[in-house]
C-alpha cells in the first residue's frame, strides 16, 4: 500500500471518505424522511387524486434527492465487495463501513414504504419515470421488491450475525479510531431496520410479488434463512453499472498533456464510465472541480469539499477544461473564495440558496459569481434552481463566462482535442445541435 494510500484510511482500514460519506447520507436520509413525512400528512388531509404543480415538484426532489444519496452507498458497498469480499477480523474498517451503508440504505427504503407504500397516488408518481435524472418506470416498485429479496436477505443476515457476534470487538477498536467510531455510531442507530421476522418477512414478499406466487414462494428457497430483509444493492448495482470492476482512469499521456496546459482557475469538467454516480445527476457530462494552482483543485464529492490532488480530477475516464474569461487578479480572488468552502459538506438536496454545503457545481458558481460582471443563469431541476456541469460546457460553447480549452473523451478519441473538433465532441455528447455561432476558443 503506497502512503497516498495510508494517508486515505483510518488505523483499522476504515476508508476517511467513505464515512463522511456514510455519516452525510445517514442524515440527509433523516432530513428526506422528515420531509416525506410531512408531504405524506398534506396529502392525507387533501380529498383529491392528483398533485398540485407545486406538490408535483416536492415529490420529485424527494426522490430525485433520495436516489442520488442511495447511488452514494451503493458505490461504497461496490467498492468494498469488490475489493474485500466476506468480512472477517482482518477487514474490519472495510466491513463496518459497508455495514453502515447497507443498514441506512435499508432504513431509508423502508421509511419511504411505510409512508408511501400504500397511497397509490404517491406511489404512481415515484413509479414514473424520470429521464433528465436516469431514474427508470417502476423505480419505487423496484426498490421495494429488493427488500424481499431472497439473496439479499441471507446476505444481510450474514452481516448482523457477524457483528452481532464482533459487536464489542468492534467498539473496542472505535474506542481509538475516530473513523470507525462514526461508521459504528450510524450502525448502532440503525440497525433495528434490518431485522425482521422471517413470518412477516414471507408476509410482504406475497403482497409484493402478489396471491398468484404465494406457493411457490413458500415452497421455494424463500423459506430457509429468512430472518431479515434488506435493500443491500447488488440488483442496484448490476441495473446501475454494466461494469462494476471498471477503474476509471485517464491515460498518462492525456494526464500530462492536461496538466501542463492547466492555468490557476480553470474548471475539469469529468465523466467516469459505468459509474453508479453518473446516474441522477444531469447530463452525460456530470462532475466539475476549480485547479487552484500547484497541482490541486477545490472539489465537492460525496465526502465534502476538499483540497484534493490531481489523482481525484485524472482519476475518470473523460476530461473537458473551460477556463473563465477573467483577469490574474479576480481568478485569484476567485480561489480565494473557493477556498474558503474547503471543509464544507456535499449538499444531496442541491439547494444552491444554502452556503453551508455544497455540490460540485456549486463551488464554481459561489467561487466566481459578480466577480467581473459573471453572472449564472439558474436552471430548475427536480424543485431546484441549479447550475449543472453541461450549463457550464454550454456557456464556454458560448464563450460567456469561459472558454474551451480541451477535451477527451474516451468514447469518441484517443487525443486531446482543441478548436472546432473539441466542440463537435462537446455538442455531441451534450446533445446540442451544431450551431456556427459557436467560436473556436483562442
Amino acid at each position: 500500500m503506497d502512503n497516498e494510500s495510508v494517508a486515505n484510511v483510518s488505523v483499522t482500514g476504515v476508508d476517511l471518505a467513505g464515512a463522511r460519506t456514510v455519516v452525510a447520507v445517514a442524515e440527509h436520509m433523516h432530513e428526506l424522511r422528515e420531509a416525506a413525512t410531512h408531504l405524506q400528512s398534506l396529502f392525507e388531509t387533501r380529498q383529491r387524486g392528483y398533485f398540485t404543480p407545486s406538490e408535483d415538484e416536492q415529490v420529485e426532489h424527494l426522490w430525485v434527492s433520495y436516489h442520488g444519496s442511495r447511488a452514494a452507498l451503493l458505490e461504497i458497498v461496490q467498492v468494498i465487495r469488490n475489493e474485500v469480499g466476506k468480512a472477517s477480523r482482518d477487514q474490519i474498517g472495510e466491513f463496518a463501513l459497508a455495514y453502515a451503508a447497507t443498514v441506512v440504505l435499508v432504513d431509508a427504503a423502508r421509511s419511504l414504504r411505510d409512508l408511501f407504500g400504500k397511497n397509490d397516488l404517491v406511489r404512481r408518481k415515484l413509479n414514473e419515470a424520470f429521464d433528465d435524472f436516469r431514474i427508470p418506470a417502476g423505480s419505487f416498485d423496484e426498490i421495494q421488491l429488493s427488500l424481499t429479496d431472497p439473496g439479499n436477505a441471507l446476505q444481510i443476515n450474514n452481516a448482523n450475525s457477524f457483528f452481532e457476534q464482533n459487536q464489542e470487538y468492534i467498539i473496542e477498536l472505535a474506542e481509538d479510531d475516530e473513523a470507525l467510531d462514526s461508521v459504528v455510531e450510524v450502525i448502532l442507530g440503525l440497525r433495528e431496520a434490518t431485522a425482521i421476522g422471517k413470518r412477516k418477512y414471507l408476509n410482504a414478499r406475497v403482497r409484493e410479488l402478489g396471491r398468484s406466487t404465494r406457493d411457490r414462494v413458500l415452497l421455494g428457497s424463500l423459506n430457509k434463512a429468512i430472518y431479515a430483509i434488506q435493500e443491500l444493492g447488488g440488483r442496484a448495482v448490476s441495473l446501475l453499472s454494466t461494469s462494476p470492476d471498471h477503474v476509471p482512469s485517464l491515460p498518462s499521456e492525456i494526464a500530462g498533456q492536461v496538466l501542463e496546459l492547466l492555468e490557476p482557475g480553470d474548471v475539469l469538467v469529468t465523466r467516469k464510465e459505468h459509474a453508479i454516480t453518473n446516474y441522477f445527476l444531469p447530463g452525460y457530462w456530470p462532475h466539475v472541480a476549480m485547479y487552484v494552482g500547484d497541482e490541486q483543485v477545490v472539489e465537492s464529492m460525496k465526502d465534502g469539499v476538499l483540497e484534493r490532488e490531481m489523482a481525484s480530477p485524472f482519476g475518470n475516464d473523460s476530461v473537458a477544461v473551460i477556463r473563465p474569461v477573467l483577469d490574474a487578479e479576480t481568478i485569484q480572488l476567485a480561489i480565494e473564495r473557493a477556498r474558503s468552502h474547503v471543509g464544507k459538506p456535499y449538499d444531496f438536496d442541491f439547494d444552491f440558496t444554502r452556503a453551508d454545503r455544497l455540490v460540485c457545481t456549486e463551488v464554481v458558481y459561489r467561487s466566481y459569481e459578480g466577480l467581473g460582471g459573471m453572472q449564472f443563469p439558474l436552471v430548475r431541476r427536480a424543485g431546484r434552481e441549479t447550475v449543472s456541469a453541461e450549463d457550464l460546457l454550454e456557456l464556454a460553447l458560448k464563450q460567456q463566462n469561459f472558454v474551451t480549452v480541451a477535451v477527451f473523451c474516451c468514447e469518441l478519441s484517443d487525443q486531446l482535442l482543441h478548436g472546432e473538433k473539441m466542440h463537435e465532441v462537446l455538442r455531441k455528447t451534450m446533445g446540442l445541435e451544431s450551431n456556427a455561432a459557436d467560436h473556436k476558443s483562442a
